[in-house]
């Protein structure tokens, strides 16, 4: 098949972002609910907790939701107070990402199933709350009344219910659980979080918060973000009753969410699934890969599912700084950025149809470039996505996944213990650290060394012959940073204990010091000691047998480096 040009010839339009959303306008159905504890379908509703004590109830929607880009949630609830007694404890709307997903529980009682609680739980983690407190709690809980709407978040740590956690609080002037139907709005934009009551256009509550960096608490402490990953989070409800008499039925009669998409449709291309990858990720739900300059990676296009091994492509790669505004809008698909025409910061990367001038060579599908180290050297983001056949009968051209390419400086390179710091020529040196990036070169006294096995954390190689003593080692990344350490170093001995005992030997003797290594050899008077216990500070030995008088004892690293120092028998 040949691709025309004429046939891609299409209008240059904006495309609106499109939501992902639910809707239960009742609970007759629960689908897609996990209701754990005493969460139960009653009727048209779910009801969190009976009337009764003791009650910890949670709903979760199935499937996280995005968060990060913003959504826009309204709730309807009934909570009646008992016929005899007080009402207690509350509800909470939890948005988390807590490791257990939708099995997740939290605190009993005045816990409101989210935090500490009577049962002394973990909290809720990755999570923010938005609390209807029934109950007010004297100290060390400091509610501020029995109608209380509170935020609380402790970033990624278990969430608690204690008021010094909340970053937003009100009290609505409508009393909130008299037994009649209400409704909360929350609403999330990037760096703001409202609370809406019963329909009001103006928040109770509205607070400067992010789920990436977090806010700042009533008391005016900082705290961080929810730590979710890929920006989504499982949400829902959770309510508890207290003990004894104070009890109180939570019942939830509908519920609407609606996210803002993390990122624009474009980003989903039209093959059914992923193809296009950049260092092996088409970048998760952000659409975004993360990469350090200096850095050898490969992209990746794998051939369209519904066609298969052969098809050709043509990759472009966008340098605007925000692509998706405008991309272009095709017959078969949209792009994340202008296509036809691309203008001076849009690029073909590669091209098998043989339409454009190419950065790159290219065959058809499956097909890697492999982009050595040190080809981006500064700070860059980009944006990759193809064009390519979808599928051969019917003939349908289709459009790639898209994704965000970032590149940054790494941190220089750490290194936490090189061990064994000393050994026979040829044995395996373990260098553990972090950021030991591809490419890194490795010296011993400025010689190269040739390692046997490395990843980002770990760096093995032969213990180079003829090391001198007092040597040191670097490792080098292919961005210029290093970071070095001590080699083979002369050991030194700082203290001596049990250093004298009986000319017959087989007396315990220890040497305290730096550089030892754990195969150190100790001769004393020129016979070797029995070896008992070592470490890189200490040496533990029996002695041989000896003449009357003072010995010298030598150290000996396997490195063959030597400390001196003696021994007295007796």
């Amino acid at each position: 098949m040949i691709l025309r040009l004429p046939s891609l010839a299409v209008l240059v339009a904006t495309a609106g972002l499109s939501a992902q959303s639910f809707t239960y306008t009742d609970f007759s159905s629960t689908a897609q609910l996990s209701l754990l504890g005493n969460a139960a379908q009653s009727g048209t509703a779910v009801r969190l907790t009976a009337n009764s004590s003791n009650q910890t109830g949670w709903l979760w929607r199935q499937g996280a939701m995005p968060v990060l880009a913003g959504f826009d949630t309204t709730y309807t609830f009934r909570i009646t107070p008992p016929p005899v007694g007080t009402k207690a404890e509350g509800m909470a709307l939890v948005i988390h990402g807590d490791p257990n997903g939708v099995a997740t529980q939290g605190g009993t009682v005045w816990g409101l199933g989210y935090g500490i609680g009577a049962n002394s739980a973990t909290g809720i983690r990755n999570s923010i709350a938005i609390e209807l407190d029934t109950y007010m709690d004297v100290p060390p809980f400091n509610d501020t009344s029995n109608n209380e709407l509170s935020i609380h978040t402790r970033g990624a740590l278990g969430n608690h219910e204690y008021e010094q956690y909340s970053i937003g609080r009100n009290t609505p002037a409508v009393n909130l659980s008299n037994g009649q139907i209400h409704t909360l709005r929350v609403r999330y934009v990037p760096g703001t979080i409202e609370v809406f009551v019963d329909g009001a256009t103006t928040p109770a509550i509205s607070r400067p918060y992010s789920f990436v960096t977090g806010g700042t608490y009533l008391s005016g402490g900082a705290v961080g973000g929810a730590n979710l990953v890929n920006g989504t989070a499982i949400v829902g409800f959770c309510a508890s009753t207290g003990a004894g008499t104070l009890t109180e039925l939570v019942e939830m009669l509908s519920w609407t969410w609606t996210s803002t998409p993390l990122a624009h449709p474009c980003y989903a291309g039209t093959l059914g699934q992923d193809t296009l990858t950049v260092a092996g990720s088409s970048g998760g739900a952000l659409r975004t890969v993360n990469l350090a300059t200096f850095q050898s990676f490969p992209i990746a296009l794998a051939s369209p599912p519904a066609f298969g091994a052969g098809a050709p492509f043509v990759l472009f790669a966008s340098l605007a700084p925000a692509p998706g505004a405008p991309g272009t809008q095709l017959g078969f698909g949209e792009t994340c950025f202008p296509v036809l025409p691309y203008g001076a910061t849009e690029l073909v990367l590669a091209d098998s149809f043989g339409l454009f001038p190419a950065i790159f060579p290219a065959t058809g599908t499956p097909w890697t470039l492999p982009v050595p180290p040190g080809v981006v050297t500064l700070p860059l983001a980009m944006t990759l996505q193809a064009v390519t056949i979808a599928s051969a009968t019917p003939f349908a051209l289709g459009v790639t996944n898209a994704v965000d390419v970032t590149f940054a400086p790494s941190a220089a390179p750490t290194i936490s213990t090189v061990s064994p710091l000393s050994a026979a020529a040829g044995a395996a040196i373990t260098i553990t650290g972090q950021r030991f990036l591809p490419g890194f070169q490795l010296t011993v006294n400025g010689a190269p060394v040739a390692p046997t096995s490395s990843t980002a954390t770990q760096i093995v190689f032969p213990f180079p012959a003829n090391t001198p003593c007092g040597s040191s080692l670097l490792v080098t990344n292919p961005d210029g940073q290093a970071i070095g350490s001590a080699f083979n170093p002369t050991p030194t001995v700082t203290n001596t204990i049990l250093n004298s005992g009986t000319a017959a030997g087989n007396q315990l003797f220890i040497i305290q010091g730096t550089g030892f290594t754990t195969t150190s050899t100790v001769t004393i008077g020129g016979a070797p000691a029995t070896f008992v216990s070592g470490s890189a500070t200490v040496l533990t030995v029996r002695t041989p047998p000896g003449a009357v008088g003072v010995a010298q004892v030598v150290i000996t690293t396997p490195g063959g480096c030597t400390a001196t120092t003696s021994y007295t028998y007796l």
